[in-house]
C-alpha cells in the first residue's frame, strides 16, 4: 500500500506548490495509481510560460482635458496575444515616452478578457507631462515621425494564477499634425 501526503509541484516560476492529497492506493488497484499520474501529468502540462502581448499600433488618440497642470489624453493601445490559451489583463503601469522624452504615465486597473492568438484593445488615459511636451513641441512639428516607447510592468493570467510581466516596446510611428 502507498500513502502520498504531499504532491510538490515544480514548473517555471511557481516552483514548490504543495498538493494536499492524502490518497491510499492499494498496488493491485493499478487503476487508481494510474489516474493519479495522469492527473499530475495534466497538471505540469497544462501550466506553460506566458508570453507577453505584441504591440500593434495605437488608435482614436484624444486629448481629455487640457491645461498646464493636469492635462490628459485616451487612446486604445491594439495588442496580439501569441498565447495558445485566453488570458486576463488585471493591471498595469507604463511610462510613454517620445523621442525618449517621457511623455506621461497611466495607471491601468481594469479587467479585460484576450482571446487567444488574436488582437485586442486596451483603453488608456495619459496624464501628461505639459514640462516636457512644451520642452519638445517645436522638434516635433518639424517631424514626420517620432520614435513612440512604452516601458511598464502588467499583470496577466489565466486559471486564477497571475504574473507580472515587464512590457518594453518601442517603435517609430507617423505622426499627422496637419
Amino acid at each position: 500500500m502507498i500513502i502520498l501526503d504531499c504532491l510538490t509541484l515544480n514548473f517555471g516560476k511557481l516552483t514548490g506548490i504543495l498538493l494536499p492529497c492524502t490518497l491510499l492506493l492499494d498496488m493491485k488497484n493499478k487503476s487508481g495509481l494510474l489516474l493519479v499520474c495522469l492527473s499530475v501529468l495534466l497538471l505540469l502540462t497544462s501550466c506553460r510560460k506566458i508570453s507577453a502581448p505584441e504591440y500593434i499600433d495605437v488608435k482614436n488618440v484624444e486629448l481629455k482635458t487640457r491645461g498646464l497642470a493636469n492635462t490628459s489624453l485616451s487612446a486604445d493601445v491594439r495588442m496580439f496575444n501569441p498565447n495558445t490559451a485566453n488570458l486576463v489583463f488585471k493591471s498595469g503601469t507604463l511610462d510613454i515616452y517620445i523621442d525618449n522624452r517621457l511623455l506621461g504615465h497611466t495607471d491601468l486597473d481594469s479587467t479585460i478578457h484576450i482571446p487567444k492568438r488574436d488582437t485586442f484593445q486596451i483603453p488608456l488615459k495619459v496624464r501628461v507631462d505639459m514640462n516636457n511636451v512644451l520642452g519638445n513641441a517645436m522638434s516635433l512639428a518639424f517631424k514626420d515621425s517620432v520614435l513612440l516607447r512604452v516601458e511598464g510592468k502588467i499583470k496577466i493570467g489565466r486559471s486564477g494564477v497571475f504574473i507580472t510581466r515587464p512590457i518594453r516596446y518601442e517603435q517609430k510611428e507617423r505622426l499627422d499634425l496637419f
